[in-house]
């Protein structure tokens, strides 16, 4: 049979239960809120993970698209090579061609040089020989008749004989000095170490022998040393001064200079005087065979020389030039290598 309990101790007894309860409602509701956090925490690394696969995907998308890209680089790089393996080739053999066809023509030049040459030779020989017979010849009649003859000769024979052999003499001089020219091409050449201010004043002491050469007054200034061939310079002096001579001859009081310089790598002369001069308009043709820039009647000369001084300072690895004005003189340099 049950038993009644009181209202009051029932009411204490639910009273009681209800606050057993409280604590274990707040930790449940505690916990709720952290799980709550914890899938709001698990959300956002989701989204993270996903944004960080699709940016992944992205990367390796573009990786493969710049390896794609990087081999079919290396695909046209390796045949941009085969082409060029391939042209190179072809090169080395037409380049094979045209040397063995260069040197089968630089023989061929080679030969006709020296059959030109050869001819050259012979050709200057005739000169020496059967053209220089007739002019004595012509020469040696001309003055006998007019030292025989003389008395049966017109008025103007005597003159007319004397013009021929004055022009034969000339004609004489041309060919020797066309001869000194052309055997330069294969002259043999002596280098030495040179005194180049003793050389200049032998010259100007060997030509001081005319009158035009004692009115001058020659002043030549210490020079560099040069290596070269001693007969070859001594030609190109005697030419350039005597030329300086010739065209400074008609001023009252005539002056030749004579300098030169040293570089590291060549030695320059010059030779100026205060003569006539001439216009650098027409300087091409001063160096040329047989060119003349004044008229002969008043200033001798066959036009060979200074043909021939370019010619031995080629050899000796210069150059050559001249500075002038009408009526101011000229200044004639030379340059030769090896400064000493």
């Amino acid at each position: 049979m049950l038993r009644t309990i009181p209202r009051a101790d029932a009411m204490e007894f639910l009273s009681k239960l209800i606050s057993l309860a409280r604590p274990g409602v707040a930790a449940l509701a505690e916990r709720n809120a952290a799980l709550e956090a914890d899938a709001v925490r698990g959300r956002a690394v989701e989204a993270a993970l996903r944004d960080a696969c699709a940016a992944l995907e992205a990367r390796v998308a573009a990786c493969e698209a710049d390896a794609a890209r990087a081999h079919e680089q290396l695909q046209q790089e390796i045949q941009d090579r085969r082409r060029t393996e391939q042209s190179l080739r072809y090169s080395e053999t037409l380049l094979r061609r045209l040397h063995e066809d260069l040197e089968d023509h630089i023989a061929e030049r080679t030969s006709e040089l020296t059959r030109t040459i050869g001819e050259l030779e012979a050709f200057s020989y005739s000169i020496s020989h059967d053209l220089r017979a007739p002019l004595r010849a012509i020469n040696g009649f001309a003055a006998i008749l007019r030292d025989e003859h003389a008395d049966r000769l017109a008025g103007d024979g005597d003159a007319l004989l004397m013009k021929i052999e004055t022009n034969a003499s000339k004609m004489a001089q041309l060919i020797d000095g066309l001869l000194d020219f052309s055997r330069l091409a294969r002259a043999e050449s002596m280098k030495t170490e040179i005194d180049m201010t003793a050389l200049a004043t032998s010259v100007v002491n060997e030509l001081a022998g005319d009158e035009g050469t004692r009115r001058a007054a020659v002043a030549i200034a210490p020079l560099p040393r040069a290596v070269g061939d001693e007969a070859m310079l001594r030609q190109v002096w005697a030419n350039l001064v005597a030329n300086a001579l010739k065209f400074s001859a008609p001023r009252a009081a005539p002056r030749i200079d004579i300098s030169g310089a040293a570089t590291d790598s060549e030695v320059i002369y010059d030779v100026r005087d205060n003569g006539v001069g001439f216009d650098m308009a027409q300087a091409d043709k001063l160096f040329s065979p047989f060119a003349r820039l004044h008229q002969a009647p008043q200033f001798e000369g066959h036009g060979i020389g200074l043909a021939t001084v370019k010619r031995i300072v080629e050899r000796h690895g210069g150059d050559i030039g001249a500075d002038s004005h009408p009526g101011e003189g000229a200044t004639f340099f030379f340059t030769l290598g090896g400064a000493r």
